[in-house]
């Protein structure tokens, strides 16, 4: 099972002294995308490690298997939004290769069609009008996450002029239509291609007319007197045609920002006069607007948190009306507002929720269909009594309901096809003592039938960055694992959000090390309960989960068999010189002060490989298309690997020359993908069916 890759890059050092500390960089070069030594190299390393895993057998009947299960679902739904009575969706067919616009007037209503998109292109985003007269529809191509915005008349089904291009709305809080419905307003991002100076920098948000028409209400060049940044990100907050009010956040990858407010009808104002709301030291999480209130979920000395009510032009943030409290065990991970009152969720270390109904200084558990891990919720607003409530689950897929308050029943109301549970797995959730005393979720997942004999196959994924919490969900990786007898496991470490805000700032920047170190605390529970050893462990994250994956492997080698990185961020040392490296300082630190140096330095996997030490096998992706981890990430920790001197193990590196960061990309794509990743753990952990063919 050893491997040599017979693809070298060659080896050119750089030496930088940092806070009296020598840091050696022997693939520093590769960071210019542009070299042709380096694009050789990629597209190398893309073609051998295709080679290797098309060698697996039974790798293509897996694929097959994978595509088929996907085809036996009639469709997929995605992209939901109701205004009025009006349904509006992305449909795609098993058989058609791009996705569908369409709506009905109300859910039992007749499906109409109003746009097919190009060959090539997605649907990434909607946005119908208040009047659901129009829709607004971002289409995006090679998984380049930015957006061109385009306007479709519902009833006559065409295109409208102009297109407001350069939008990022999966990533910029997507589009609010003006009152009117004559334009609407969007983040407008200069320079979208990572390879030119001042990329995402020097946002906008804009007012685009339905005429082509634009003006800027919002940003550095237009509001002088407000702290914008150039890597900070204007936001606009117009949730209902009736608020008075609008806000604008300056926005980064901090969840907590800077956030102003103006009235409504002066937004065409070009001297718009915008007034500090609250500053991100009140740690506001999520708002609506009520009137003239501001109701809101703040983490100030509640670390759980806690919904409170005040003022929108007296705020009084120091003493708030609060409608409900923290609670020490539970999270509010939801909430949303109707003429029925506040509903909202709390949620026990990310994996047990329970939905909640506040009115008059009464709160009321309100018991759901069936019990979950996540749940979700939507309304129209105040106005309104309409409340959808999504349940999901490890083995439950998206169930959507429509609940009535007053005879306190829900109806279901599911457009997907493919709503089913998986009722021959069992779910157990544990906590795990962790390094230092801390008590971590787990969640195991496997077959009823399984024997806990140390011998059976594990796939373990964790993130641990940015508050993101891992909600329960089906999955097709967690899916297709269990159906080859293995175990799957989430650890909810550190860095994530599943028990609060204190549970994020426990992961982040000088706490990092906790995030991997949870997650080795995790696999060794695991091998002490012999559900598996560690010669039958593959690890497996994404993104800014790249970090655990990768400081776990060469702090404990020993430990895991196998590991993959999907555009992951491995190289923290030199993240803030990467594309939207400016933002990358607000969660991982800078290399300009000594303390976040350190802290860097200590997570940056790329610098703690050893020669002398056998690694896990490893399998990397990468996105040349990536609008947050540069490929060269991936691909420096790559060619580190690559030159150990001890015996080696397979280091795979797959990259996608027509993809990025995998938001976006096809299905077909995300199938391969899925497959590829499977087989290689499959592979690894000697699963009999799926050994290297010679």
């Amino acid at each position: 099972m050893d491997f040599i890759s017979s693809n070298i890059v060659p080896i050119k050092k750089v030496t930088d002294t940092i806070f009296h500390t020598k840091i050696e960089d022997p693939y520093r070069y590769m960071e210019n995308l542009n070299d042709s030594i380096v694009i050789d190299w990629l597209q190398k390393e893309e073609k051998c490690s295709k080679s290797i895993i098309e060698s697996i057998s039974n790798y293509q009947i897996f694929l097959n298997e994978i595509t088929q299960n996907y085809k036996t679902v009639a469709y997929s739904i995605s992209k939901h939004k109701i205004i009025g009575n009006r349904y509006f969706y992305i449909k795609q067919k098993t058989k058609e290769t791009t996705p569908k616009l369409y709506y009905r007037d109300g859910f039992s209503g007749i499906e109409k069609l109003i746009y097919t998109s190009k060959e090539n292109y997605l649907i990434n985003y909607i946005q119908p009008s208040w009047d659901g007269l129009k829709v607004a529809v971002g289409l995006t191509k090679n998984d380049k996450e930015f957006t061109d915005v385009i306007v479709i008349d519902v009833k006559t089904k065409k295109v409208l002029k102009g297109i407001a291009s350069n939008s990022f709305p999966t990533n910029l809080g997507g589009l609010d239509w003006l009152p009117d419905n004559s334009g609407y307003i969007y983040t407008y991002v200069p320079i979208t291609n990572p390879k030119q100076k001042g990329y995402l920098q020097n946002s906008k948000a804009i007012i685009y007319k339905i005429n082509g028409d634009t003006l800027d209400i919002f940003s550095k060049k237009n509001n002088p007197k407000i702290n914008f940044k150039e890597q900070d990100f204007p936001l606009i907050y117009l949730t209902n045609p009736k608020n008075k009010f609008t806000l604008g956040a300056v926005a980064s990858v901090n969840r907590y920002r800077d956030t102003y407010y103006i009235k409504t009808n002066d937004l065409i104002n070009e001297k718009n006069n915008w007034k500090l709301l609250f500053t991100k030291e009140e740690e506001i999480r999520n708002f609506i607007i009520n009137n003239e209130e501001l109701i809101y979920k703040t983490s100030k000395n509640a670390t759980n948190y806690k919904i409170c009510k005040t003022s929108l032009l007296n705020p009084d943030f120091e003493n708030p009306t609060v409608l409900v409290y923290e609670n020490s065990s539970e999270v509010i991970t939801d909430f949303c507002l109707t003429s029925d009152g506040l509903f909202f969720v709390k949620t026990k270390n990310g994996v047990i929720a329970k939905l909640y109904h506040y009115k008059n200084k009464n709160i009321t558990h309100i018991s759901t269909p069936k019990s979950s891990g996540n749940i979700k919720l939507s309304s129209k607003g105040i106005q309104h009594d309409e409340l959808w409530v999504t349940l999901k689950g490890w083995t439950t897929q998206n169930e959507r309901y429509l609940y009535n308050f007053k005879k306190n029943s829900f109806k279901k109301e599911n457009l997907n096809s493919n709503i089913s549970s998986l009722d021959n797995l069992i779910v157990k959730e544990v906590e795990v003592t962790s390094h230092d005393g801390i008590k971590v979720p787990l969640s195991i997942i496997h077959k009823k039938n399984l024997k806990l004999n140390s011998n059976n196959r594990l796939l373990i994924y964790g993130y641990g960055a940015y508050g993101y919490s891992q909600k329960p969900k089906v999955n097709n990786y967690l899916v297709n694992w269990v159906n080859q007898g293995g175990i799957y496991a989430i650890a909810h470490v550190r860095g994530g959000g599943e028990k609060g805000y204190k549970w994020r700032k426990g992961g982040y920047k000088t706490t990092k090390p906790n995030t991997w170190k949870d997650f080795i605390s995790c696999t060794e529970y695991l091998i002490n309960k012999k559900y598996t050893n560690p010669k039958k462990i593959a690890i497996m994250s994404r993104s800014a989960g790249g970090i655990l994956i990768g400081r776990a492997i060469t702090e404990r080698p020993d430990l895991f068999k196998a590991a993959i990185i999907q555009v992951g961020k491995i190289n923290t040392l030199r993240s803030e010189f990467g594309q939207n490296g400016k933002n990358s300082i607000k969660e991982y630190g800078t290399i300009k002060d000594s303390i976040e140096f350190k802290a860097l330095l200590e997570m940056d996997a790329y610098h703690h490989i050893n020669n002398n030490i056998t690694y896990p096998s490893i399998y990397l992706t990468a996105g040349m298309n990536d609008a947050r981890v540069p490929a060269w990430q991936p691909g420096k920790f790559a060619a580190r690997l690559k030159s150990v001197k001890t015996k080696k193990k397979p280091v795979l590196l797959s990259v996608d020359f027509k993809g990025g960061h995998g938001f976006d990309s096809s299905t077909e794509k995300r199938n391969q993908e899925l497959a590829k990743i499977l087989s290689f753990a499959l592979w690894q952990t000697g699963h009999p069916d799926f050994q290297k063919k010679h």
